[in-house]
């Protein structure tokens, strides 16, 4: 074989080996290839079979050497063509692989930051439901958003069932202790009540400029969040996020105040309800005052209290005079009406310390811690005239009303036991109704005997 001929062999194999490598680097970037990569190759093996038919006269074609070279430029153009191509499709799935890459790097933190904030969910969770003491939950809540927001101030209002309003409860938590703890009321068309009325969280970047704000002073927020504690589509309070400086929310600062809000409410409910399930065992359905067990309990505390410091105490006994005629002559609304009056009067009469209750029927008590037997003396007198002051209008006519009272005291803390002290109380209660009613009786070492029989 001559030189010559071995070249074309050679040649005739590199070109087909070369076709081979490039058919077999476009299946394995198939999904990338575009159709031009297709057309280059196509082209390269239809100019190579042209050249084989000319190489060697098949089908009648003579060979020239022209010819030939067009062939072969179109075939290493179409080769060519394949390569650019597939250096093409090599960089688009390099580009699709760094957007894989970034799309699992996202993927992966976007997961750590939900396991964190179940994490955290499930802490404030678990902190949550160990307590059903309204304070101890609603100060959990506070101190939990505080942490997890990273915000200057947050503070809890809890709504009435019964009168819709808004309390703070005293409850709130605070970044710097030097910053001034919020003790004003929620404003009527403030943000804190759109929110309890609307049931829809806010989140407000810069308070400053929101329309909200205009009429709301001097305040050193910046930034608020403000979220519904809702429950079964029931509003049962609102947790206000407040921050010193602007603060843009992002996506995940409202996921996780949401959800924190969504997992308090509950709670709050269950400790409101516990409240006031707790309130109702010891209050008096018709008047508001305490019932006979909330009285007795009180009523033992300070006398242990009083007798082991050698403090004062005082109690009065109150009977509603002749409920029963005004029951018979009025009926019985308006005897609850006079009750009710009664009870009234107790509340305006007495301190915060003291402790009102209705024992049975018209039968009424005050515990009057601290109180020496002047003192509880001139308080039992105010009360006979707030209830001698009280009118009811009925049926075109004005029912008045009147109550006797028993006192006992002991100015030095030698008290007799429970039972002995309420039959002092209840001693004077009966000497005061046997004086005619209306009237006011004491028992008391320092109190004398004209004080004693004095008719109110």
């Amino acid at each position: 074989m001559s030189g010559i001929a071995l070249i074309g062999v050679v040649r005739a194999v590199l070109t087909v080996l070369g076709l081979g490598i490039v058919a077999r680097m476009l299946y394995s970037a198939r999904a990338y290839i575009t159709w031009h990569a297709f057309a280059y190759y196509l082209a390269s093996l239809l100019a190579l079979l042209c050249i084989v038919v000319l190489r060697f006269n098949l089908l009648g074609f003579a060979d020239s050497v022209a010819a030939r070279q067009v062939l072969e430029m179109v075939l290493l153009a179409g080769g060519a063509g394949c390569l650019v191509e597939h250096v093409r499709a090599d960089h688009r799935r390099m580009q699709d692989s760094l957007r894989l890459m970034e799309q699992w790097r996202l993927s992966t933190n976007l997961a750590q930051r939900r396991s964190r904030e179940l994490e955290v969910l499930s802490g404030v969770t678990s902190q949550l439901v160990s307590s059903l003491d309204l304070r101890r939950v609603l100060q959990t809540v506070v101190d939990q958003a505080l942490l997890v927001a990273g915000a200057d101030v947050v503070t809890v209002y809890v709504r009435d069932r019964d009168t819709g309003e808004m309390s703070r409860r005293g409850v709130s938590a605070l970044a710097n202790p030097h910053l001034p703890e919020p003790n004003r009321p929620p404003r009527p068309n403030g943000l804190t009540a759109v929110v309890a009325r609307t049931g829809e969280p806010a989140f407000i970047a810069d308070a400053q400029q929101h329309a909200l704000y205009r009429d709301a002073g001097d305040t050193p927020l910046r930034a608020i969040a403000s979220l519904p504690l809702r429950l079964e589509g029931d509003v049962v309070g609102v947790m206000n996020v407040v921050y010193e400086e602007k603060h843009p929310f992002d996506d995940a600062d409202m996921r996780m105040l949401t959800a924190l809000a969504d997992s308090s409410a509950l709670a709050v409910h269950n400790a409101t309800l516990h409240e006031r399930i707790t309130q109702l065992a010891v209050t008096d359905d018709l008047t508001g005052l305490a019932n006979r067990r909330r009285f007795l309990e009180g009523l033992r505390a300070e006398v242990q209290r009083a007798r082991r410091y050698r403090r004062p105490v005082s109690l009065l006994m109150a009977d509603l005079d002749h409920l029963k005629a005004i029951n018979d002559q009025f009926g019985h609304g308006a005897g609850d009406e006079v009750l009710r009056g009664l009870a009234q009067c107790l509340r305006a009469t007495v301190r915060e310390t003291d402790l009102p209750a209705r024992l049975s029927g018209d039968e009424f008590a005050v515990l009057l811690p601290e109180t020496t037997g002047e003192a509880a003396w001139n308080i039992a007198e105010r009360i006979q005239g707030c209830m001698a002051a009280w009118r009811l209008e009925t049926g075109g006519q004005a029912i008045g009303g009147t109550v006797s009272i028993g006192l006992a005291n002991c100015d030095t803390g030698d008290l007799p036991d429970l039972p002995g002290f309420l039959k002092l109380a209840d001693s004077a209660l009966y000497q005061a109704k046997a004086a005619g009613r209306n009237t006011l009786r004491g028992v008391a070492a320092m109190l004398d005997a004209r004080r004693i029989d004095e008719p109110a």
